[in-house]
C-alpha cells in the first residue's frame, strides 16, 4: 500500500494540508430589522499554524539541542481557529493524533497518526532489545537487589494505543 505522505521530509514543506476535517462553507440569509432577506455565505475561520513536533521531526541535531532552540515544526498546518484549542489541550499535534481515531482525521492526518505509532513501536522494540543486551552482558544490578526487581516489573508493561 502506497503512503499518502510525500517522499520528502514533512518539515521541509512550506505548508501542510489539514489534519482535522474542516467544516464546509454554508449559505443562509442576512435578516436585518427591515426583514429584507439577502443571501450570504458562512465561511469557516481558517488559518495556518506551525506545530512543534518531537516524534515526527526525527532526530534533533546536537548543535540544535545545545543552542536551546525550539523543536522542529510541522509548518503551515491548515485548520480552523476553534480546533487550535483542541490541539493545545491534547498536548500538541502528536498528542492529538494519538488521542483521535483514524476515521476522525483527514487522510493526511491518518497517515501522520500511523507514522507516530510506527515511531512509538520502534522505540519500544529498541528499548526491549537494549534491555535484553544488558541482561546478556550481565551489566544489570544483582538479581537479589530490590532495584533490579523494580526494573523487571516496569519492563513488562504493554504499550497501549491512545494513552
Amino acid at each position: 500500500m502506497a503512503s499518502r505522505l510525500p517522499s520528502f521530509p514533512l518539515l521541509a514543506r512550506r505548508s501542510n494540508p489539514a489534519i482535522l476535517p474542516i467544516s464546509p462553507t454554508r449559505s443562509g440569509n442576512n435578516k436585518p430589522k427591515s426583514l429584507q432577506k439577502t443571501k450570504r455565505t458562512f465561511k469557516p475561520n481558517l488559518t495556518r499554524v506551525d506545530w512543534p513536533v518531537t516524534l515526527l521531526g526525527g532526530l534533533v541535531p546536537l548543535e540544535r539541542e545545545a543552542s536551546g532552540s525550539a523543536l522542529p515544526k510541522l509548518r503551515g498546518v491548515k485548520m480552523q481557529m476553534r480546533r487550535i484549542r483542541d490541539v493545545e489541550k491534547a498536548g500538541g499535534i502528536e498528542g492529538l493524533l494519538l488521542s483521535r481515531r483514524s476515521k476522525d482525521l483527514t487522510p493526511f492526518g491518518a497517515a501522520l497518526r500511523s507514522r507516530v505509532f510506527d515511531h512509538l513501536h520502534q522505540i519500544k522494540a529498541d528499548l526491549k532489545a537494549e534491555r535484553a543486551m544488558i541482561r546478556e552482558e550481565g551489566l544489570g544490578l544483582e538479581s537479589g537487589s530490590e532495584l533490579s526487581s523494580d526494573r523487571i516489573a516496569n519492563e513488562e508493561r504493554p504499550l497501549v494505543e491512545g494513552r
